[in-house]
């Protein structure tokens, strides 16, 4: 028991170095842009390869225009959506067939859609002219904001409410 144990420990001590503290693909200030290719990670922006000197609540000024997916991807992914679905149930060991399941890879398709529609807007179109310059340095508190996120580890919703201080 004790030699698997340090042998466990071995190997995660290895991934380690080889990973080299990874977190979401950035690696140490560096960023994987595909496959093979590793670029530098700026100061401020966000982004790989560019430099920037927005700082503070300007930061969203770099991010106006920025949209990660079209409702045309969208639109184009759907069907491979719905087969992936598809190819859930039967690894479920159902039936894709059955007449209550016909149209739910085409349903829970649309529904993931729905659930990361954030990656189609535009961040300037979300908070409108909420960002703003404020002469006056007293505490701001902002109650029962409504919070909807996906967990990336298991992609399921989650909800619920921020409050600010």
């Amino acid at each position: 028991m004790e030699r698997s144990k340090q042998s466990h420990e071995n190997e995660a001590d290895s991934r380690q170095t080889t990973n080299e503290r990874s977190i979401n693909g950035h690696i140490d200030g560096l960023v994987k842009k595909d496959n093979r290719t590793l670029v530098g990670l700026s100061q401020g922006t966000g982004t790989a390869g560019e430099s920037s000197s927005h700082t503070g609540s300007s930061v969203v000024e770099g991010w106006k225009h920025e949209r990660t997916r079209s409702m045309e991807d969208n639109e184009m992914s759907l069907p491979s959506l719905a087969a992936a679905y598809t190819t859930i149930l039967r690894g479920l060991g159902e039936d894709p067939q059955r007449q209550g399941l016909l149209k739910t890879p085409w349903r829970a398709a649309t529904a993931m859609q729905f659930f990361t529609k954030g990656y189609q807007e535009k961040i300037i179109d979300v908070l409108n002219d909420a960002i703003f310059d404020e002469d006056h340095d007293e505490m701001v508190i902002v109650k029962d904001i409504d919070m909807f996120s996906m967990c990336e580890h298991h992609l399921v919703p989650i909800f619920g409410r921020v409050r600010l201080h």
